[in-house]
C-alpha cells in the first residue's frame, strides 16, 4: 500500500475513536486486511473500527473476526467482500441475539453463497434472528408458527442464548422436515415475507450452514488466513515493483 492508503487507515481509526498509542498497530492489522480482502485502504480502516465498536471487541479478536472472514471466503462460493457487508449491516444486533461475529460470518457466508444481495441477505438474517431471540415478546402467530415446529418461543430464545448457531440449525431442521406446502406459510409466519427469499434456500442448503459454523469454531482451519493471503500476495513480483 502507498503512504496515502496507509493515511486513509489512521484517519478512519481516529475518526472512530481508537486511542493514539494503537493506531499503528491498527494501521498495520487493516494494511494486511486490505490487501488480503482485496478492498481499498478507506474501506478496510472502516470495516476494522466498525467491528470494534459493533462487537466491542479489541483488535486481536478484529484479526480474529478477519481471519474467519477470509477463510470462509476462501473455501466457499461467497467472496470476503459480500460476507463482510453483511456482517456490517447486521452489527450488533447479532450479538444481542445472542450470536457471535464468527457464526454470523458463517450464516453470511451461506447466504451470500447462494447468490442472495447482501441487502437481502442481512435483511432476512436479521429477521431470523429477531424472531428466534423474542421469547416472550413473540406474537400469536409465531407461537402457533413455533408450536408447529414442536417448540416453544421462549425455549428457543434461551437456546439461542447458550448456543445461537445450534439453535438456529434445530429451528431450520424441524422447517425442513414440514410438507413442502406447509414451509412457505410458516416461514412467513415466523420471520415474515420479506425474509423468505434469505431464509428459504437455508433449507436446502443445512449441511452447508453446518459446514461453515465448524469452520469457524475451529481455530486450527481459520487461524492466520488473513496474514498468509497477505504474505503470498506480498510476495509476487508486482509488489516487488511497487516496493522499488
Amino acid at each position: 500500500m502507498l503512504p496515502e492508503d496507509l493515511a486513509a487507515i489512521v484517519a478512519a481509526a481516529g475518526q472512530a475513536g481508537i486511542a493514539r498509542r494503537e493506531l499503528l498497530g491498527f494501521a498495520e492489522d487493516a494494511a494486511k486486511m486490505g490487501v488480503a480482502f482485496d478492498t481499498t485502504a478507506a474501506d478496510a480502516g472502516q470495516t476494522m473500527a466498525t467491528w470494534r465498536t459493533a462487537f466491542r471487541m479489541l483488535q486481536p479478536e478484529v484479526v480474529e473476526l478477519a481471519d474467519k472472514i477470509n477463510y470462509l471466503g476462501n473455501t466457499g462460493p461467497a467472496s470476503v467482500a459480500k460476507i463482510s457487508d453483511v456482517v456490517n449491516r447486521i452489527g450488533a444486533l447479532g450479538d444481542v441475539a445472542g450470536l457471535k461475529s464468527g457464526p454470523l460470518a458463517a450464516l453470511g457466508a451461506t447466504v451470500a453463497g447462494m447468490g442472495i444481495e447482501s441487502e437481502v441477505s442481512a435483511t432476512g438474517i436479521k429477521n431470523l434472528l429477531l424472531t428466534l431471540a423474542s421469547g416472550e415478546g413473540a406474537t400469536l402467530r409465531q407461537r402457533k408458527a413455533f408450536a408447529a415446529l414442536s417448540l416453544d418461543a421462549t425455549q428457543v430464545a434461551t437456546a439461542l442464548q447458550d448456543d445461537a448457531g445450534g439453535a438456529i440449525l434445530m429451528v431450520l431442521r424441524r422447517m425442513r422436515e414440514l410438507p413442502k406446502a406447509a414451509q412457505a406459510a410458516k416461514m412467513t409466519q415466523l420471520f415474515g415475507r420479506e425474509s423468505i427469499g434469505a431464509i428459504a434456500p437455508l433449507l436446502t442448503n443445512l449441511e452447508l450452514l453446518e459446514k461453515n459454523l465448524g469452520k469457524v469454531s475451529d481455530a486450527q482451519q481459520y487461524a492466520g488466513s488473513m496474514g498468509k493471503e497477505y504474505a503470498s500476495r506480498v510476495a509476487t513480483s508486482e509488489n516487488a515493483l511497487q516496493l522499488m
